[in-house]
């Protein structure tokens, strides 16, 4: 590998993969793209992707594999499928999964990776579409700190913050503590807002009350936009929150956490009356009457 230019093997092609992809295509890296729906990685072959037929077409040659998919299962089998990334990738690739998944399954891949040669890096990201979009992520890193060294030209390409956290794992853990203050923040900001509207507040007015404050927050800011507008559709969907919820709560152990429990426990109840494809704005229609 080079700093200039790196053979990239890109797996996931969705909301966040695909305009992370773009950003390490305009930075000059080769890039190779898998994607199970081949249309959803059509913008990246026209804009001068590489389309791969397989996994294993995606890994071989690269210098660094990126894989950013849907859930642990994904990522179980994209890893240790025959057709996956540690039997097809060459030693000395390094391979960085940025997909929310569970600490004990990104060391499991690293200790299989060991004997193969290949450094594999669990590294989630924050910020959502909006980050993507405007390649302003945070990226939490678990993992060989050389081998992040040696990718950070390809991170540095969507990421605005790339934090090495510890060890295989650690990156893993770190964005389901970003996930459980997302369940919070998302929750409270509900509330609020059904308290400012029941009440009779002006809810824009409010906001620019609360955004200078020690409550503001981007995230703050995202939830009211939204239900300040009626707009229940996704930025981040409830499916996708809950299934983050459940890996909070494997990882958590023995550990109660009450909060995110209520949070979770909302979650299921509004996924099913409106169905999971709603942003997590949708928890406020636990607590008043919406439109439907």
């Amino acid at each position: 590998m080079t700093a200039q230019s790196f053979r990239v093997g890109w797996i996931g092609s969705g909301l966040m993969g695909l305009p992370m992809a773009r950003h390490v295509l305009a930075a000059g890296h080769d890039v190779t793209v898998f994607a199970r729906t081949p249309a959803r990685a059509a913008p990246l072959v026209q804009a001068g992707a590489g389309a791969a037929r397989t996994v294993a077409d995606a890994v071989r040659g690269a210098d660094v594999v990126v894989t950013i998919v849907s859930a642990p299962a994904d990522v179980e089998q994209i890893y240790l499928g025959e057709d996956g990334v540690l039997a097809n990738a060459a030693a000395g690739t390094v391979a960085v999964d940025m997909t929310t998944s569970a600490p004990d399954l990104a060391r499991r891949i690293t200790e299989a990776s060991a004997d193969r040669g290949i450094t594999v890096l669990d590294a989630p990201v924050s910020g959502g579409p909006a980050g993507a979009q405007a390649g302003a992520l945070s990226v939490m890193v678990g993992g060989d700190a050389d081998g992040l060294q040696r990718v950070r030209p390809v991170l540095d390409a969507f990421a605005s913050e790339v934090v090495h956290h510890g060890l295989a794992g650690s990156g893993q853990l770190a964005k389901l503590v970003n996930q459980t203050l997302v369940a919070g923040i998302t929750l409270a900001a509900c509330e609020a807002f059904v308290l400012a509207r029941t009440g009779g507040l002006d809810v824009e007015l409010v906001a620019d009350s609360v955004r200078p404050g020690v409550a503001g927050s981007s995230l703050f800011d995202f939830v009211w936009s939204r239900l300040r507008e009626g707009d229940l559709e996704p930025g981040f969907r409830l499916d996708h929150l809950r299934k983050d919820l459940g890996l909070v709560a494997e990882a958590a152990g023995d550990v109660e956490l009450p909060g995110t429990a209520l949070v979770t426990e909302l979650v299921d109840k509004v996924r099913h009356q409106r169905g999971g494809d709603c942003g997590t704005q949708a928890l406020v229609t636990a607590l008043m009457e919406w439109p439907t």
